[in-house]
């Protein structure tokens, strides 16, 4: 921004050429910073190959108690490639508290499919051998599901940076403080006939402000207590006004806590960190590249698991 300051004196007639020309030269050396400024915080595209690139087999499978397990196998390719080509003819075979269970069957598209649902505190293993490649194994374990004691919705919590309202909910569940535990909290809204999640606001709650990230999965370890109080404000995607005031739109929802696996807890935040810094916000992130947290061994992905309750539906109103 360039501020003009007016004078309250007359500059003599013999000094007027002379402070013309100091104003050009002040102008041209200012544009000249600012070009560089701006420039620099450009990014700059630099060719390379990374000729070094071995492929591997990738595993990536996330199971829910209650449902069957069912697995993706692919080949890990180079940056470049616009597609992911699922493989075939793997054999995948699942193992359960170290004991063979089945081999899973080919669907089509690199998915295969069990006949055995999952169960909670078991241990799940995938042996996954695909010609040419080392046998790739990973291994998850299915928390005992929590319990949800209280809900209570706040039409008006506090108002964002636009001055809008925005609401919030709270809720007490069950923890035990003596084990490690992992969480997520959702918010499922339910808009005509979609569903999502709402989006996270202004965290105040402590086990979530502690976990550094905007992000509603959390371990336990500031709960101290067989049961926790947890605040999250939230924001549905839209707004209306009245009377010139501007508020959140309401929509019924439904909150699902899920007891996640610790391979869970560390893919979610490292998949942000991922997104981050591979999309950052221009000025506001950094350009730092984070890798994907993998649990496979020989080879990439992830293997993680869950077990979740739900509320009843909650129709929020003003």
């Amino acid at each position: 921004m360039i501020y003009i300051y007016r004078l309250n004196y007359t500059l003599p007639k013999s000094s007027h050429m002379l402070y013309t020309c100091r104003v050009k030269n002040c102008l041209i050396i200012s544009l000249f910073f600012f070009t560089g400024f701006y420039f620099s915080g450009c990014r700059k595209l630099v060719e390379t190959e990374n000729q070094n690139f071995t492929p591997a087999p990738v595993i990536n499978s996330m199971i829910k108690a209650g449902e069957p397990l069912t697995v993706h196998v692919s080949i890990a390719t180079k940056f470049n490639e616009k597609e992911i080509t699922g493989i075939d003819n793997a054999l995948v075979d699942l193992y359960a508290d170290d004991e063979f269970i089945e081999q899973l069957a080919f669907s089509g598209n690199g998915i295969y499919v069990s006949e055995t649902t999952a169960e909670p505190l078991k241990k799940y293993e995938y042996r996954v051998s695909i010609p040419g490649f080392s046998e790739a194994v990973c291994n998850a374990i299915i928390p005992a599901e929590t319990s949800i004691s209280e809900i209570e919705h706040i039409t008006v919590a506090g108002k964002d940076t636009e001055g809008t309202t925005y609401p919030a909910l709270k809720f007490t569940f069950h923890s035990i403080p003596s084990k490690e535990q992992y969480f997520e909290a959702r918010i499922r809204l339910f808009q005509y006939e979609s569903e999502y999640n709402a989006e996270i606001i202004n965290i105040v709650d402590p086990v979530l402000l502690n976990e550094g990230l905007p992000l509603t999965v959390f371990s336990n370890d500031l709960i101290t207590d067989t049961t926790y109080t947890m605040t999250i404000n939230y924001i549905t995607g839209s707004s209306s006004s009245s009377g010139g005031s501007y508020y959140t739109n309401l929509y019924p929802f439904i909150l699902e806590i899920r007891s996640v696996s610790k391979d869970y807890y560390l893919f979610v935040r490292q998949k942000y960190l991922y997104d981050t810094g591979r999309f950052p916000e221009f000025g506001l992130s950094t350009n730092t590249a984070f890798p994907l947290y993998s649990n496979v061994e020989n080879g990439y992905g992830i293997f993680m698991g869950y077990s979740a309750v739900v509320s009843d539906t909650i129709y929020p109103s003003y």
